[in-house]
This record gives structure tokens, sequence and C-alpha cells, in this order.
């Protein structure tokens, strides 16, 4: 998954740098950071993790099949 969100990572940060709401340094700092690369796709993961919890209880809340 990590590819996919390195490459996500590339494309939004050319586009933001393209629009210029971001600077070199940040661009950079985005698409070369291993570290950074992690934490986002940690921070997806639980993102993914919280809707998928959330839709669980909602159809338990709701009668629906589980």
């Amino acid at each position: 998954m990590a590819v996919w969100i390195r490459i996500a990572l590339y494309m939004v940060a050319g586009w933001l740098y393209g629009s210029g709401l971001i600077g070199e340094e940040v661009k950079d700092l985005v698409t070369t950071d291993p570290l950074l690369v992690e934490s986002i796709e940690a921070g997806l993961s639980i993102v993914i993790a919280g809707v998928s919890v959330v839709w669980w209880r909602l159809a338990k809340r709701l009668g629906w099949s589980t």
C-alpha cells in the first residue's frame, strides 16, 4: 500500500506546488521523506479501520445484517 500512497503524494505535492500553495521545501519533504510516508500510511490505515468499525456499529444499531 505504501507504493500507492507514495504515488498519490507525488501527484498531490505536484498539484499543490504547481498551483503555488506549497513551496519547494515542502514538496521535497513530502516526496522524499520515508518517515512522512509511513506516518501518512498509518493515518490512512486508521481512517479505513475506523470507517469499517463505524459502518459495522451503524449496521448493528439499524438492524442490518452484519
